[in-house]
């Protein structure tokens, strides 16, 4: 039986999503409960400072792999996890005093950290993964993400289960605030540098070459002459613009004790949506890795979709007047057919970018390169988010955000099987020089080149 090691990979990962957990996980809690859990009429301010938040991260993260690979990803967990607490400590000055400097200053801030944190976090679930096990890795710190996510929203849930006002008491708050410092300390004490990551088999993951900052910046420059991810740019603007629509939609629509409950099972099925896509992209019963990816594309595909026109039909029977909210109740009869679609987008917030990453994280093992897809990957993910809360803060009517979101994820969908099908390859073991496989993979090449044969797939032919 494996003993316990702190430098063993899936441990490291679990470290990881302990973290993303302690503050993403907290930060999605109180999203989920809409307008940053304050009354209805705080969703335009708290959709503005959001809008901000996710146009620095998408700036920083054209740069955040490069920060990886020069100080590791303790440093930058331990940097990225300070955005979070005083983010939410914004959101409670601006319930209580109104005043809107505070939570606009505090979103530009952890823009630039939660990027941080972020790229760290997937730059360990994709160089710290092994082909085989890279869907199961990633979808790990969703996992925590989200069980973190529904133990908040539990903690709301309860706090508010009895609410006559409209917004969040401030025990939610003082508790949140202080589970996301409790990251600090994760970060500090357990997250071990790269060099120092051994398998199960003693193996190191790579060889890591000292690169400076200039090198670094050039090496970052190369990602935007890669075809395949500039095919790959509207899949990751689309990866995360569910959860704007259905926040927004939750605060505009219903009081806060159903927004709660909305809240956690959003979170709850976005486990059990990180584990179903976790076991589509890495089951076995499918020899082929591009055609494990392809599969999973197609059931994104049909999730997605369903849940997309589901709403639009919702929208259609519950019009609504921005000046006068209707703040419905679960006793009220439009919040069924809500609930089911709160479900699906609750999967569909977690199967559609963790497939995005899978793909783009297929390209390569190399760690260096797999740091700065790591930061390009959140920063244009950010960059899709932000142009979401901004046609929520502009005021736009819901069914054009609707229509805005599902074209863009439709878009991206179609984009993501073009580049599954074309550009997925066997295997990168034995093509990098930096890369050390684990042991018995040096053979690897042959048997799965012989597997795809076998599942009479085409070659691939990527430009």
């Amino acid at each position: 039986m494996p003993t316990f090691r702190l430098n063993d990979p899936l441990v490291q990962n679990v470290l990881a999503g302990i973290i993303i957990g302690l503050g993403p996980g907290i930060y999605l809690a109180i999203t989920a409960l809409g307008a940053g859990g304050g009354p209805a009429n705080a969703t335009q301010i708290v959709n503005l400072a959001n809008s901000v938040l996710y146009a620095v991260w998408f700036v920083v993260g054209w740069f955040s792999g490069s920060f990886i690979t020069v100080f590791g990803p303790r440093a930058t967990f331990l940097i990225g996890s300070l955005g979070y607490p005083i983010y939410v400590g914004s959101l409670w000055y601006f319930t209580n005093t109104g005043h809107q400097w505070f939570p606009i200053a505090a979103g530009a801030f952890l823009g630039l950290c939660a990027n941080l944190l972020w790229t760290a976090g997937a730059y360990i679930s994709f160089s710290y993964s092994t082909e085989g096990n890279r869907g199961s890795f990633i979808s790990v710190q969703w996992g925590f993400l989200s069980l973190f996510a529904s133990l908040g929203s539990i903690v709301a849930f309860g706090l508010n289960f009895n609410a006559s006002i409209l917004r969040v008491p401030t025990a939610v708050y003082i508790v949140f605030i202080l589970v996301m410092v409790s990251a600090l300390f994760v970060a500090l004490f357990f997250i071990v540098e790269p060099s120092k990551v051994r398998r199960q088999d003693g193996t190191p993951l790579a060889h890591y070459p000292h690169h400076g900052i200039w090198q670094e910046l050039k090496n970052q420059r190369r990602l935007l002459q890669d075809s395949r991810l500039l095919v790959m740019f509207i899949p990751m603007i689309a990866s995360e613009v569910a959860v704007i629509v259905l926040s927004s939609l939750n605060s505009l629509y219903f009081n806060i004790r159903t927004r709660s409950v909305n809240s956690l099972m959003f979170n709850i099925f976005q486990v059990i949506g990180a584990v179903f896509i976790g076991f589509m992209l890495d089951n076995r019963r499918i020899s082929s890795r591009r055609a494990r990816g392809f599969v999973s594309v197609a059931v994104v595909a049909t999730i997605s979709i369903a849940g997309w026109i589901g709403l639009t039909v919702w929208l259609y029977h519950n019009p609504m007047d921005l000046l006068d909210p209707p703040l419905f109740d679960w006793t009220d009869s439009p919040f069924g057919g809500f609930f089911v679609l709160n479900l699906i987008f609750g999967m569909n917030m977690v199967i559609y970018q963790i497939t995005v990453q899978w793909i783009i994280s297929s390209f390569t093992n190399d760690p260096d390169t797999l740091a700065r897809l790591a930061g390009l990957v959140k920063g244009v993910l950010a960059g899709g988010v932000a142009a979401a809360f901004g046609t929520e803060a502009a005021g736009l009517p819901q069914k054009h955000v609707v229509a805005y979101t599902f074209t863009v994820q439709a878009v991206g969908l179609v984009l993501m099987a073009a580049v599954t099908w074309k550009c997925v390859t066997p295997t990168n073991y034995l093509k990098e020089e930096n890369v050390i496989p684990p042991k018995g993979m040096q053979n690897v090449e042959k048997q799965v080149e012989g597997a795809e044969r076998d599942s009479g797939l085409p070659t691939t032919n990527c430009p």
